[in-house]
């Protein structure tokens, strides 16, 4: 016995103490929180400047080229229409006056400042915007220079009307034909920006000009006409332009000389004595930035002229980091600039800075604070825990008189009144024997009670638990059908948006598992049949288990015969339910090799579903297990991905249907699981799915319709909002019944959509007034709760509801509610179609030898194959992208008709 002891003690000496036990790890998990979250939190940071920067210089430089060409579009436009309308014989330039006339109204409209047209004979006319010199007045004014008058040109003075008013000045000497822009326009034989900027002549702005040629019947030139454009617009659209913080914008040609600048306020030199112009070059312009960025360009590049792509770059000017896009300003017709956008990151990182030392701080006091809470909570659990050990011991010894006393920790002072219990029935285990054996019989008779209640409370948490989860659910899948009636998507990004609505469909399926379980057990589950589109549905449910296929690296081969019908009536939700827990049984038993889903027609009505595996197959003599609750067989690692739960449901869920799953297996070989139902074919499907058929509602005929929507979940209101407003409803929100009361009684809406649960007011007691209400006993009350029992949904019609919306909200089924109530005729617009998807242009196709590849592949039906071989095809060089991506975004959608025709497309022969 002392040899016992002494072994405790060394192994006692050896032990830890509890309290460093409890501090060391907590205060070690509280530092590494800590630090990973001001890690994160700086590198998140990092990265949304980085993303928000090269965003918003894209944006600008966009908007800057379009801005730009825009502005120079207009006079192009006007001397191109002038050209085509004379050689067509529309005009007559020889008519001086209509001429004249014609020009003044395009400068008195300000369609264009300048406008002149110079004839081979020498003769000239020009109209432009003028003002006095000391600035009091703006006129317009014609320069005039006539056969009789060659050379001299005559300048007039135009009154509203058009007309001549007054003689300003006569020049002695005008030749249009050797100006430069005239020799520029003859040379070209085109279009063309003429000249470098310049000094205007009446208004001494920044000037450029573009010349048109004009010839007549026999391709002889007889004159050119130029007009003309103020630099200072573009000028002044950047100096509004606000980049950031303290960005700067600013335009150069490829000389390295400045257009334009948001900063600078005269990006010219300009002797208005002489009336000359000089252009400043970029890298010594006043502005630091400017100068600074013209030099790491050209250290960059070497050249301007090298830029011929958008560039985006960064360097550091003053020990700060510049976020620099650099992108080309071109048309046909001469004009070739850069536009430049310099944005300090500081701009963007000053706001994220300050929050990452306040998350800094922050976390630094939450640990200092933990700490020292783990330190006393340490010690208080401690010191009770010594005083039961030293009491135990003392009982352990023979003191059955020694009393533990108990503190404010429950589990403590249970474990204190035990050794008290432990204590007495020792020392009374003879005499109390009988009394104990009483005790024990209550003690089993409660605990009987307890797990009565228990099962009580677990349906109670399950219904709770599964309304809890439908909230959450509802935004995610309301919004998915909202941004699916986006018409801005593209097809990858709508099927991409497709996938999360039929995965957050599955989720909600299995989230129904558990509660579906025990509804099986006391036979209360009921089948609610419904009109479906066989094929959509089968596809969503492809679309599904093929992405957890791919992740594993399987081939998914789905198979169905070419007599399925297109609408059949059975229990949608059931049935996938099924389908889906077959299909991700199978990928998860199969480690490599296929999983093959096939879909048939048995008889006349009768479906018979097929999903065969190479996975490890089941040993016979668990086959019979399987389908029995919370059992799982084969490897241990596979068993903890699921719950045990879902091939009972699934098989009775088939046996209600009328038929049975069956399984055939080998083990090491795969599974094969099948079963047979029979369904109702629907002959109505047109009719009944017009909305699914490639039909869009975009609004509705006759009076706009007000809705009221009374909700405590501001994100199930905005799922109803955002789907409701784009068609023309008004919309009024209330999160709860009682402002839901009051806003019906003063806006008599035509329609309400309320929740029931709700605080200060629920949904049962507002539609019980609303009832009693003579004003409002009318109105029409549609119930959408996230609790769907069949008792719910029964007692929300008892208690007044004119329907019943489950949550999550289908649009479909709310837009057929709101027909159904308010009497509406929808609007709609025509489908999106297929062919739209394949349409693509004057695309850079791979060789011959590589599409032929691809032919035989899609002919054979390896959709997966033919998916990663294009996939390599455009990595192999990226001029192939744009092709292989519509190959690979029509595999994704089993089209093999629409890839062979577009491969023939562009094969010979």
């Amino acid at each position: 016995m002392n040899g016992t002891m002494i072994k405790s003690s060394v192994k006692s000496a050896k032990a830890l103490p509890l309290q460093l036990v409890l501090v060391v790890p907590f205060v070690i998990q509280i530092f590494a929180a800590v630090g990973l979250t001001g890690y994160l939190s700086l590198r998140n940071g990092q990265k949304a400047v980085n993303d928000v920067s090269s965003q918003l210089r894209q944006e600008i430089s966009d908007r800057i080229t379009l801005q730009v060409l825009a502005y120079l579009e207009k006079p192009y436009t006007i001397g191109q229409t002038i050209a085509i309308a004379s050689e067509e014989e529309q005009i007559d330039l020889t008519e001086t006056k209509k001429l004249e006339r014609t020009f003044w109204r395009l400068v008195s409209k300000d369609m264009i400042q300048f406008i002149q047209i110079g004839f081979a004979d020498g003769t000239s006319i020009s109209v432009e915007e003028s003002v006095n010199s000391d600035g009091s007045e703006n006129y317009i004014m014609a320069a005039i220079v006539d056969k009789e008058s060659i050379p001299r040109r005559r300048i007039y003075k135009l009154n509203d009307q058009g007309e001549r008013t007054s003689l300003i000045e006569t020049q002695p000497k005008f030749d249009p034909r050797v100006r430069p822009w005239y020799i520029a326009a003859q040379k070209a034989g085109k279009p063309t920006w003429a000249s470098k900027p310049f000094l205007g002549r009446s208004q001494p702005f920044p000037t450029i000009t573009i010349s048109h040629p004009i010839y007549d019947k026999n391709s002889v030139l007889v004159a050119v006409a130029n007009n003309s454009f103020w630099i200072s617009k573009i000028h002044r659209f950047l100096r509004n332009l606000k980049v950031g913080q303290t960005g700067q914008t600013f335009i150069i040609d490829r000389a390295g000389n400045l257009i334009a600048s948001s900063t600078i306020e005269q990006p010219f030199i300009i002797d208005y004595q002489k009336k000359e112009l000089q252009q400043i070059p970029a890298v010594k312009a006043d502005s630091l930035v400017i100068s600074g960025t013209s030099k790491v360009l050209l250290e960059r590049f070497g050249s301007f002229n090298e830029i011929t792509q958008s560039q985006q770059l960064e360097f550091t000017l003053n020990n700060q980091r510049q976020l620099v896009q650099v992108s080309n300003i071109r048309d046909e017709y001469g004009i070739d600039w850069l536009s430049i956008i310099v944005v300090p990151e500081s701009d963007f990182m000053a706001q994220i800075d300050d929050n990452t030392r306040t998350t800094i701080f922050l976390c630094l006091g939450a640990l200092i604070v933990a700490t020292i809470l783990g330190l006393y909570t340490a010690k208080w659990i401690a010191l009770p825990i010594l005083k039961l050990q030293q009491a135990s011991e003392a009982i352990a010894s023979g003191e059955l008189d020694r009393k533990v006393e108990g503190n404010d920790i429950k589990e403590i002072a249970g474990l204190a009144r035990a050794f008290n219990q432990m204590a007495i029935q020792l020392k009374t285990s003879f005499t109390g024997l009988e009394i104990r054996v009483s005790e024990r019989t209550e003690e089993l008779q409660r605990a009987k009670e307890e797990a009565d209640s228990a099962n009580q409370a677990k349906s109670e948490f399950l219904a709770n638990m599964s309304h809890e989860l439908r909230t959450p659910l509802n935004g995610i899948l309301g919004y998915a059908q909202i941004l699916n009636r986006s018409k801005g998507l593209q097809e990858k990004e709508r099927h991409g948006i497709n996938i999360i609505y039929q995965c957050g469909s599955h989720l909600l399926t299995l989230i129904n598992d558990v509660l579906e379980l025990s509804k099986i057990e006391a036979r209360k589950l009921e089948l609610q049949e419904n009109t479906i589109h066989l094929p959509s549905f089968l596809q969503g449910v492809v679309e599904i288990c093929r992405v957890r296929a791919d992740q594993k690296g399987l081939e998914f081969i789905y198979e169905s015969e070419t007599d399925l019908p297109e609408g059949i009536e059975t229990d949608e939700k059931r049935l996938r339910q099924v389908i889906i827990n077959l299909l991700s049984n199978a990928i998860k038993f199969t480690d490599k090799g296929q999983v093959i889903f096939r879909v048939g027609m048995e008889r006349a009505a009768e479906i018979k579903v097929e999903v065969e595996d190479t996975g490890v197959g089941i040993a016979e003599g668990e086959r019979e297990r399987i389908f029995q609750a919370f059992e799982q067989v084969g490897e241990k690692k596979r068993q903890s991905e699921g719950t045990g739960l879902g091939l009972a449901i699934s098989q009775r869920i088939v046996q209600m249907m009328g038929g049975e799953i069956q399984v055939k297996s080998e083990l090491g070989k795969g599974s094969i699981f099948s079963f047979r139902i029979g369904v109702k074919l629907a002959e109505e499907w047109v009719k009944q799915k017009t909305v699914q058929q490639g039909q869009n509602i975009i609004g509705y005929e006759g009076e706009r319709k007000e809705i009221l929507i009374v909700d405590d979940k501001w994100e199930n209101r905005s799922v109803i909002v955002n789907l409701l407003e784009p068609l023309g409803f008004r919309l009024t929100e209330a999160e709860n019944g009682q402002i839901g009361l009051e806003k019906a009684r003063e806006n008599h809406p035509d329609l309400v959509i309320t929740d029931l649960a709700m605080p200060v007011m629920d949904g049962f007691e507002m539609l019980s007034q609303i009832r009693a209400d003579d004003t409002l006993k009318g109105l029409i009350v549609i119930v959408s709760s996230a609790s769907v029992g069949q008792e719910d949904r029964q007692k929300s019609l008892e208690e007044g509801g004119d329907d019943f919306l489950e949550k999550p909200v289908h649009s479909e089924e709310l837009f057929r509610l709101l027909g159904k109530h308010l009497q509406i005729k929808w609007s709609y617009e025509e489908g999106r179609k297929e062919e739209e998807v394949v349409t693509l242009g004057d695309l850079v196709v791979p060789p011959e030898e590589d599409l032929r590849l691809l032919l035989d592949l899609a002919l054979a039906g390896l959709i997966k194959k033919l998916g990663d071989t294009a996939g390599q095809i455009g990595q192999r060089d990226v001029r192939y992208l744009p092709f292989v991506q519509q190959i690979q975004l029509l595999a994704k959608g089993f089209k093999t008709e629409k890839i062979e025709a577009l491969l023939r497309r562009y094969l010979p022969n």
